[in-house]
């Protein structure tokens, strides 16, 4: 069994965040350790309130898990802040050194359009991305961060770069070479938690072998068995069904 470390932000109804991590990394048979870096209150109608840790915390965190695990790969998610980012940072170019899989989702902003990333801490999170083996931002996060698909520190998996019938994603690696990934449109068109979930699905099949292009289409496959059969709340069918396999 692979042991992923989840460096995220914890989400109350469990659809995002930490809660959808693990969730979807025992549906990949991984044992998921966690650093939390932000406690939100939280459903799929939007977010009232953000906690976040201090270093000291969340470097304890980390290193009492480094200390008994052998980590396979790492995923990250909300990170909130610069003195946070900052901490992480250390970590995982200790982390890369190793040559452990580091999947970076840049969390800014949630798909209720409430705010994870402070302002100023925008050009702090992208200088974390040299250590990463590919980083997972969809349209948004992507123009929040000016990120330049012709000069990448790593690869990038740019999420829903065209939404029609199909739902592409576009794969930009780092040489130079590009590959579009689809997967049919499955309604609702924006989900709660997918982003976590997709980043952490790519964390599992990489830390099992997995090529990123056979990682990716294999994590798309994932993610829109999960929409298909989604949870019913009181607000309609808005969270995924981690439960779910490549193949339901």
């Amino acid at each position: 069994m692979k042991n992923i470390l989840i460096i995220a932000g914890s989400d109350s109804v469990g659809g995002a965040g930490v809660q959808a991590d693990i969730k979807t990394c025992e549906a990949f048979s991984c044992y998921a350790a966690t650093a939390i870096t932000a406690f939100t209150a939280q459903n799929t109608n939007g977010v009232s309130n953000i906690f976040a840790t201090n270093v000291t915390n969340l470097n304890e965190q980390i290193k009492m898990v480094d200390e008994e695990l052998n980590i396979d790969a790492i995923k990250v998610g909300m990170l909130f802040n610069k003195e946070l980012i900052s901490c992480v940072g250390a970590w995982l170019e200790k982390f890369h050194k190793q040559g452990i899989k580091i999947v970076i989702d840049p969390v800014c902003v949630a798909k209720s359009g409430s705010k994870l990333l402070e302002d100023d801490a925008i050009a702090s999170l992208k200088e974390l991305f040299k250590f990463a083996d590919i980083i997972t931002p969809n349209i948004d996060e992507a123009k929040v961060l000016e990120l330049d698909s012709k000069n990448l520190p790593c690869d990038m998996i740019l999420k829903r770069s065209m939404v029609a019938e199909i739902c592409e994603d576009t794969l930009f690696k780092k040489n130079g070479d590009i590959l579009k990934i689809k997967e049919p449109l499955i309604k609702p068109e924006i989900m709660h938690g997918a982003g976590c979930s997709f980043a952490s699905a790519l964390a599992c099949l990489l830390a099992n072998g997995h090529t990123k292009e056979e990682a990716i289409k294999l994590a798309k496959k994932y993610i829109l068995n999960a929409i298909k059969n989604a949870i019913t709340t009181k607000f309609g069918k808005r969270l995924l069904n981690h439960k779910v396999g490549i193949s339901d």
